[in-house]
């Protein structure tokens, strides 16, 4: 007898249950809107956002304004580069810029702006005479929201007014006219230096060209040039770097840095140009 009364309740107990899912979920909708709402909610959780890097100095994307994130780190090596200061050289600034980048400045690339704005920022706690600026291209296939600059982006380079270590070669300076035994203590460094290198990677080569200003006739200017790139190779074999590391050439008067129509631009162009081929 008691039977029947139970599965009465059951029944009733059923169809609210039904009616009560039917009402809210089919007519009103609110089960769906609930999960719609859920599935946004997780997807703004899941939402990628822009990762800052852990680097103590950054810029944004397209932006020359550099970040210090860690000041006592920017403090620790502006010090360092005081203290590291020597005679003939000088701190060269190469920051990092990609292709896709939106350069707005007056520089030619976003690299060379970025750099000149952190040697903009350092003039009220060093010497900035000293310091140059460039920047360093980095190839990718995506450009990131944010850019670090690389602990190595400070480097020392020999720049002195018969030697100059520029955008990745080094520049030796000639007299008017002149190929004699070279005896100027900078460049006599420079080539002990150069040397040193050599002979701890003898799988690097080395490319000596010689340059010339326009004064004088093309053929003469080319073996000039050519005269000017022995005799530093000549340098190099007398302190034992191997003849095989050393290529020679000439470019004459072809391929001027200077304006030719002043002594001082023809300095600039009398030259041997060292690039190493790692």
């Amino acid at each position: 007898m008691k039977v029947k009364p139970l599965l009465i309740l059951t029944s009733f107990l059923v169809w609210g249950v039904g009616s009560t899912y039917w009402y809210v979920c089919k007519i009103k909708g609110f089960c769906s809107q609930n999960q719609t709402l859920q599935t946004r909610t997780w997807e703004e959780k899941t939402e990628k956002k822009p990762v800052k890097p852990k680097a103590w100095i950054y810029f944004k994307k397209n932006d020359i304004q550099p970040v210090i994130e860690d000041s006592l780190q920017w403090t620790v090596e502006v010090n360092s580069w005081k203290e590291n200061k020597r005679e003939g050289k000088k701190l060269l600034l190469n920051a990092p810029y990609f292709a896709g980048e939106q350069n707005t400045s007056d520089y030619p690339n976003l690299g060379i702006a970025r750099a000149e704005q952190i040697k903009k920022n350092l003039a009220s706690q060093l010497d900035t005479s000293w310091v140059l600026t460039g920047g360093q291209l980095i190839t990718a296939d995506s450009i990131p929201d944010f850019v670090a600059l690389p602990h190595d982006f400070v480097k020392w380079v020999i720049y002195n007014d018969n030697v100059k270590e520029i955008n990745g070669k080094t520049l030796i300076y000639f007299p008017h006219n002149s190929t004699r035994e070279i005896t100027n203590k900078e460049i006599l460094a420079y080539m002990d230096e150069l040397a040193a290198k050599l002979k701890e990677n003898p799988s690097w080569k080395v490319e000596i060209t010689g340059h010339t200003d326009n004064t004088g006739r093309h053929t003469v200017n080319m073996a000039l040039g050519l005269k000017r790139a022995k005799r530093i190779r000549e340098m190099l074999t007398k302190k034992g770097i191997a003849s095989s590391q050393i290529e020679v050439f000439s470019k004459g008067e072809t391929e001027p840095i200077a304006d030719n129509t002043s002594e001082e631009g023809k300095q600039k162009n009398r030259r041997v140009e060292i690039l190493i081929i790692k």
